[in-house]
């Protein structure tokens, strides 16, 4: 009886100990999870479902790129009240892959700027004045008088903006 206690207590003593191992290893397993679905959250990109999250804004009209016989790729600018990491209500600059027969959106990939983002949109701004400044050069045009052009019908259109924005986005 006593050999068939000490082989029962052995047995006990392992289980108790392959349990233990179990429960770390478990554990470990969670934590590391829970590090790689964080990380996968600072890092997401923001694609279709964040699109379908977002309006149109009547003002930002898409800019059509090269494409191809079957695709066609667009870049808009796009309102989303959607919260993300404790903001919301951006501006969101997106790239859509579409096909041309259905215009059904196949792929998409968006940048996220906040509203109240001056410098990142400041830089955003001068970027794309430096393209149309290197096009006019190029193509011969008077770079002075698309800007005149550009500044006055932001300034008559300026009120209509504003308030679509207030509209679609919630402050």
């Amino acid at each position: 009886m006593s050999n068939n206690t000490n082989v029962e207590e052995l047995f006990l003593e392992k289980f108790e100990k392959l349990s233990l191992k179990v429960e770390q290893l478990t554990n470990e397993i969670s934590k590391m999870k829970e590090k790689l679905d964080k990380n996968y959250k600072v890092n997401r990109v923001f694609g279709l479902k964040t699109l379908r999250n977002s309006t149109q804004l009547e003002f930002a009209k898409d800019v059509f790129g090269i494409g191809s016989p079957t695709k066609r790729y667009l870049l808009s600018i796009r309102a989303i009240t959607e919260e993300w990491k404790g903001r919301k209500n951006d501006f969101l600059i997106s790239i859509r892959q579409q096909e041309k027969e259905t215009q059904m959106d196949l792929k998409a990939l968006g940048i996220r700027i906040p509203i109240n983002d001056i410098k990142n949109i400041h830089l955003l701004t001068k970027q794309i004045i430096s393209l149309l400044y290197i096009s006019c050069e190029f193509r011969g045009l008077a770079v002075n008088d698309i800007l005149r052009e550009i500044l006055t019908q932001v300034n008559n259109e300026g009120y209509n903006m504003v308030q679509e924005i207030k509209h679609k986005m919630i402050f």
